[in-house]
């Protein structure tokens, strides 16, 4: 039986989340602006076509003539992430084998429906677009890689969907596909690529497996057996551990006390701690890193990082809350105007499966006050119990000067339908 992958892909995921509950939007230029609204992370079709290039820096655009038509939104993470859920939910329930591939695509198996695969996407896509209001494309190929390519066409299909299943088809879509473009090559490895007079995804499905595996190893044969049709990159159903798992932010004001730097380090270290036991997880070890203003080059400047090993592998807030002050003490300058901090724990890994130390055996009394401590801070809010430090309100918080309502998940910001 040939397999059947499709992948489902928001467009514009960000901007058209704003545009579902702000009509107003609806064919203007629009970009959404990353954490403190420092550069561009999505455009709208408008936005792209008026030459606005993704990661632009917002100070810099400002300065353009024609940036007063461009409608402007500061990152809300909350309302992405719960129309995320939605549109995910509603496809876990028409399609039962699915692999979330981010936080806007996901990889499907429609190996099942055989030829009434298209039909299936098409009637999927017309259901997310009325329970959600986004528009999603759907590329159909015998393999994820051949999926990937489909979607690119998928979002000029008239319909939203494009299937890839056919030898002839195939083939002329894969001359037109830059080998840049074709899913795990990237720029490095086309250049190397193209000195071989390899220029499209067509002249790569054509290369000899052996001299395949000899220069670009077995990932790089995957690729080329994904690309003539062999399915060589299996749906992952069960979502792996995540290995690292990092909390930063940019300041909207630059940091100079090391106290206050501290406090904010402290408030990184134990929210990480928090999302490890969220997700079950253990961390080896805390990479602890602050950098200045690089778009100020009057200011002075130092950036730098530390790792501190961890005792054992751990999700105690106590923990990684230290580590972390450790490093700060090895890393901090006086007199520097610093900008962004965070932590970021490496080696993590199932708690379950994590080894065990044969020195230091695990407090279970500590495990039930980091229990409390979740519990307590999801009733009654987060930061109703600090570790180490009397609870006090944050007075720092990111610059979101275009930050819309969070629609669907605070009761206050709820929109209101009038008549």
């Amino acid at each position: 039986m040939t397999r059947v992958f499709a992948l489902a892909d928001a467009n514009n995921f960000y901007a058209s989340c704003e545009r579902v509950f702000q009509p107003e939007l609806r064919g203007k230029p629009t970009v959404v602006l990353s954490n403190n609204d420092g550069c561009v992370i999505a455009r709208s079709p408008e936005a792209k076509a008026m030459g606005i290039a993704m990661g632009a820096p917002f100070f810099k655009l400002k300065e353009r003539a024609d940036f007063r038509c461009v409608q402007v939104r500061s990152a809300n993470f909350t309302l992405y992430g719960d129309m995320s859920r939605r549109f995910m939910d509603i496809i876990a329930a028409n399609t039962p084998d699915m692999e979330i591939y981010s936080i806007d695509e996901c990889f499907i198996d429609y190996t099942r429906a055989g030829a009434a695969a298209a039909d299936r996407a098409r009637d999927l896509r017309a259901m997310i677009l009325q329970w959600t209001g986004l528009s999603v494309s759907f590329g159909l190929g015998a393999t994820k890689t051949l999926a990937k390519i489909a979607n690119r066409q998928a979002k000029a299909s008239p319909d939203g969907v494009f299937a890839l299943l056919d030898a002839d088809t195939r083939a002329d879509v894969l001359r037109e596909t830059d080998v840049r473009d074709v899913w795990g090559i990237g720029k490095k490895w086309a250049n190397r690529l193209q000195c071989h007079d390899i220029h499209n995804a067509h002249d790569l499905a054509r290369v000899d497996r052996q001299w395949a595996r000899n220069v670009m190893g077995v990932v790089g044969l995957r690729t080329v057996d994904e690309l003539n049709g062999l399915s060589a990159v299996s749906l992952e159903q069960v979502t792996p551990d995540k290995q690292t798992l990092c909390v930063s932010r940019s300041f909207g004001t630059t940091v100079r006390d090391r106290a206050e730097l501290a406090s904010r380090l402290h408030h990184f270290a134990s929210r990480a701690a928090e999302k490890l036991r969220q997700g079950g997880l253990v961390a080896s070890a805390v990479n602890v890193f602050i950098k200045g203003n690089t778009f100020r080059p009057d200011l002075p400047q130092h950036a730098n990082n530390v790792t501190m090993e961890l005792s054992f592998p751990t999700s105690d807030t106590g923990d990684i809350v230290r580590a972390t002050l450790q490093g700060l003490g090895r890393l901090y300058r006086p007199g520097i105007p610093y900008k962004k901090a965070g932590v970021l724990m490496l080696e993590v890994c199932n708690a379950k499966l994590a080894p065990r130390s044969l020195f230091a055996a695990p407090d279970p009394r500590r495990d039930r006050l980091m229990q409390t401590m979740d519990s307590l801070n999801a009733k009654h809010g987060p930061g109703t119990l600090c570790y180490g430090k009397i609870p006090q309100p944050r007075t720092w918080y990111m610059t979101q000067r275009h930050r819309s309502p969070r629609f669907t998940t605070h009761w206050r910001e709820l929109p209101v339908a009038r008549t």
